[in-house]
């Protein structure tokens, strides 16, 4: 469908559920309430800032098979936010 021809025009992942598995392993997390409910978020990959990308790391744990839960309460709240410029 059209997530999968959205993502092979930008990554080299096809298949969603693949991207989400590599977002997890550096570290994003998933947002899970507001208008951005099911996006993702970094506290290393912001806008114009491409300096910080280079800190992030990929895990490299074997799963457990045990999901951690979410704390929305955790969550940023990024309208809230003022605007980075370049």
């Amino acid at each position: 469908p059209r997530a999968q021809s959205e993502l092979a025009k930008y990554f080299k992942q096809t298949k969603l559920t693949s991207f989400q598995r590599q977002l997890n392993l550096y570290g994003f997390a998933r947002i899970t309430k507001g208008k951005d409910r099911g996006g993702y978020y970094h506290e290393l990959f912001l806008r114009h800032k491409l300096f910080l990308c280079q800190k992030m790391t990929r895990i490299r744990i074997k799963g457990t098979g045990v999901k951690g839960r979410s704390n929305p309460e955790s969550e940023p709240n990024f309208y809230s936010m003022t605007f980075l410029t370049e």
